[in-house]
């Protein structure tokens, strides 16, 4: 388990992020990574190398969504 002060270190850093890198790390958790060395790693990053280029903004849907009449 991860101690608390831990977690919520990890969750700041992480959410600075932006949804992109979250949307990447709960893929691989769901895919079966282990949890705490993908929380470390993606913590780990420099929030400003991926904000910079735009890696934190996710990708337009793939197909429009249609309005109901």
């Amino acid at each position: 388990m991860i101690p608390r002060g831990r977690l919520i270190h990890l969750s700041r850093r992480i959410h600075a992020l932006g949804p992109r890198p979250l949307y990447e790390l709960l893929r691989e958790i769901s895919a079966g990574a282990p949890v705490h060395e993908r929380l470390e790693r993606y913590a780990a990053l420099p929030a400003d190398f991926i904000t910079a280029p735009g890696g934190d903004e996710l990708p337009p849907p793939v197909r429009p969504i249609e309005r109901r009449k």
